[in-house]
């Protein structure tokens, strides 16, 4: 059974069906260099064929491929000319395991889906805006509207420096059986209207800690995003989806390893956990944020929070 959690592709290696089927969608590069191109965001098969120079025969014999590993999916789009194809990645990142059931039962997984606008603090400056599914909430560059109280329906926040908080109870959970914490977020940078090419350094901020600093390349909106309402036409169209995960081996970012900082460097003694997204004043690139909710953007989800324990 493949499971998608977190957006992590997560395989045993007794399904040997399944683990075929992905061998044989990696074990070629031209299939590896579509879900490279696709790290930027989903594509049509037109723009997938002009940019890697392919047949669109053949294009669409290898996207058959990896959609039957699970990899990558396909929807059906309204443009211009009619109905497109639009394909995108379905994970962040490949994991099989080969530790035998038995193994993997001392580890257990809880989730929190956290909708943008419950942060629980925040600092941003003079550019920033924030939208329900239906509208404008408050006014545009306008920070009084971030203590609005129907933010807890933005499907789409953006500054250019500052931070928002979020704080998360520790229940039913020990906190000193905790191996790791997750953050899975859609985001990207913040040009006036959009930018495909402008970088931005995003912090990540765990219990007072920076434990990541992730350099989005852009802000996308040379396309609609899979979700974004009809009426949103001003830029910003989609994000991509990041995560970080803080281990007792260090700190990792789509699985690479990225910091240092350890689970057990994290205050969790008052059984909260808090964190930050933002960018800094400072920021080499300070190019702001987009923060995408559930109904914005390209992926059906919140900020998704993930405690690993043991049990």
């Amino acid at each position: 059974m493949i499971k998608n959690f977190n957006k992590i592709l997560d395989l045993k290696i007794e399904n040997d069906k399944e683990v075929e089927k992905l061998v044989k969608a990696l074990d070629c590069k031209s299939r590896r260099d579509i879900l490279r191109l696709l790290s930027r965001g989903p594509m049509g098969m037109i723009e997938i064929a002009e940019k890697l120079n392919m047949p669109k025969s053949s294009l669409s014999e290898h996207v058959r491929v990896l959609i039957g590993s699970g990899i990558v999916s396909v929807v059906g789009q309204k443009d211009g000319r009619g109905q497109s194809k639009v394909i995108s990645r379905q994970f962040e990142k490949i994991a099989i395991s080969i530790n035998s059931e038995e193994r993997q039962g001392e580890f257990k997984n809880h989730s929190h889906h956290i909708p943008i606008g419950s942060y629980s603090a925040f600092d941003i400056n003079k550019y920033c805006g924030m939208l329900s599914e239906e509208g404008y909430i408050g006014a545009r560059d306008d920070k009084l509207s971030f203590y609005s109280p129907v933010r807890f329906i933005a499907q789409l926040i953006w500054f250019d420096y500052g931070y928002l908080e979020y704080t998360v109870p520790i229940q039913k959970i020990d906190r000193n059986k905790i191996v790791s914490i997750s953050i899975s977020a859609e985001l990207c940078s913040e040009a006036p209207g959009y930018n495909e090419n402008w970088k931005s350094d995003i912090t990540f901020t765990m219990c007072g800690k920076d434990v990541c600093v992730y350099t989005s390349p852009g802000d996308y909106g040379a396309r609609r995003g899979l979700l974004t309402p009809e009426w949103w036409s001003e830029g910003t169209q989609y994000g991509v989806i990041k995560q970080i995960e803080v281990t007792e081996q260090g700190t990792f970012l789509d699985g690479t390893f990225v910091s240092s900082v350890t689970i057990n460097e994290l205050d969790l003694s008052d059984n909260l956990f808090t964190f930050r997204i933002g960018v800094k004043e400072n920021a080499k690139n300070r190019g702001g944020i987009n923060l995408f909710g559930r109904k914005f953007g390209d992926h059906n989800q919140n900020i998704i929070v993930t405690f690993t324990y043991k049990e």
